[in-house]
């Protein structure tokens, strides 16, 4: 019988059905979510997986598309779900035999007494199979741990992607609302300086007094002041946002853009219930759940024997470099192995893998609890803004009536200085509230947009169990 059929006699042995394999329970969802949010918005958009375009900024798309590109920090993600896929793949080879291949040929000489040299040689060539019976579950759990934590590593990449393209959207928005408050301080320093201007011509005609003249160049001082740290401020979010799409910080010139330009969505959220399969940093933890009850039974499986089969054929002649007419041999073990004492070593194993179980469920849990506290914010801050902005415009707008009012009474000495310096403060005020009104609202939205997921959802070919309610 030649050796390729030898092996294949051999060979099934080691293929015998009926070995445990790793089936992982689904999560048990240790927090009943609530039946809807506290505060309820009207009727809005859903959420996609482009949910930046509801903001109808051409310059945010484009941003965005290249941060997804060239963020260094999502490109390390992504390596790690390369290395997480590469150690699933070394998982699964336990599963199967190993087979190891050798050869071998040499000559040797020896001399007689009688001075005679004699020289003679040996070839050998040999082919083994070893393979580790699966009896108990312990390799399928190793291959089953590997899986479930390849998947938690996909879903920290779409976490980090989501939060990126957030922090995206964030950093453009505070840029917009500190170049609008660089605006509103120029104009706010304009109005100054025309007042000024009317202070200084009344005190040259005699009508206004020293005291009052140096109240407005005062005013007017601290108006110019309050600029060049606005403008600081502007220059380090454009920085920021410009290190988020893996630019250099301090290049290139700033885009010509207008807060009031963006839209804010309405946004209609999900019942409580979705988050669970729409959060991909909820659906990691549950993977990671799986994965320690992997780590649990390979612990279990470690406390009872271990089996493994080996067999070789070998094929050896006397000759140098030379099978001819070999001597053949075949040879197969069956290996029972069992530790009888380690001093309580995989009993603590055992119980550190359930207790580590119990602290990543406790994390979960505290996970969900955060995620609706989350939306519900975000929920409640959105509709806060939008009637704090409101209020805040129709505030605006009575100021600078005041203000106008204001001012011709005092060319025409009704008023003092007092009165129209508190009524241009009265509009500076209300101007910038207004402008980080708008922010939040905005801020709001993004976190919404965030707290729901951002428009993604669970593949379920992808996870081997969800979670179910106890």
């Amino acid at each position: 019988m030649t050796m390729t059929a030898r092996l294949m006699v051999i060979l099934p042995a080691f293929l015998i059905a009926g070995c445990a394999t790793f089936t992982p329970e689904p999560v048990p969802l240790p927090v009943a979510p609530p039946e809807q949010w506290s505060v309820q918005s009207g009727e809005g958009q859903g959420i996609d997986a482009s949910w930046w375009q509801a903001f109808n900024d051409d310059h945010l798309n484009r941003l965005i598309d290249k941060a997804l590109e060239a963020n260094p920090g999502l490109a390390a993600a992504a390596e790690s779900v390369i290395q997480a896929d590469l150690q699933l793949q070394s998982a699964g080879a336990g599963l199967l035999p190993s087979v190891g291949a050798s050869a071998s040929t040499g000559r040797q000489a020896s001399r007689a007494s009688g001075g005679d040299t004699n020289t003679g040689g040996s070839t050998s060539a040999g082919l083994s199979v070893d393979y580790e019976l699966d009896l108990w579950g312990r390799l399928s759990a190793v291959e089953g741990g590997a899986l479930a934590n390849f998947q938690a590593t996909r879903f920290d990449y779409d976490t980090a992607r989501i939060t990126l393209v957030a922090s995206v959207a964030s950093t453009w928005f505070e840029w917009l609302e500190l170049q609008q408050r660089v605006e509103v301080a120029r104009n706010n320093l304009a109005i100054g300086e025309r007042t000024l201007a009317l202070v200084e011509a009344r005190f040259r005609n005699g009508v206004a007094s020293r005291a009052e003249l140096a109240r407005q160049q005062t005013s007017v001082l601290s108006l110019r002041n309050a600029v060049p740290p606005l403008e600081y401020q502007a220059r380090q979010r454009l920085a920021a946002l410009r290190v988020l799409t893996g630019e250099l910080p301090f290049e290139g010139d700033a885009p010509d853009a207008d807060i009031a330009a963006v839209s804010i969505p309405v946004i209609s959220p999900l019942a409580p219930a979705s988050l669970v399969t729409r959060r991909p940093d909820l659906s990691a933890q549950e993977a990671r759940l799986v994965a320690a009850s992997a780590d649990i039974e390979q612990a279990r499986a470690a406390l009872l024997p271990s089996v493994s089969l080996s067999a070789a054929v070998r094929l050896s002649t006397d000759s140098f470099l030379s099978l001819a007419d070999p001597t053949q041999s075949v040879s197969g073990l069956l290996g029972l192995s069992q530790s009888l004492f380690d001093g309580g070593q995989r009993r603590n194993a055992l119980a550190i893998s359930e207790s580590r179980r119990v602290a990543l469920l406790e994390s979960y849990r505290g996970s969900l609890l955060t995620a609706f506290q989350e939306v519900g914010d975000a929920l409640d801050r959105d509709s806060l803004f939008e009637l704090q902005e409101q209020r805040l415009q129709e505030i605006l707008a009575r100021a600078e009536e005041t203000l106008r009012l204001t001012e011709v009474r005092y060319r025409e000495g009704a008023d003092d200085l007092l009165t129209l310096l508190e009524s241009q403060r009265s509009v500076f005020d209300a101007r910038q509230q207004l402008s980080q009104m708008r922010l939040n609202r905005l801020i709001a939205a993004v976190d919404l947009y965030k707290a729901l997921g951002g428009g993604w959802q669970r593949d379920d070919e992808v996870v081997a169990t969800g979670p179910v309610e106890e």
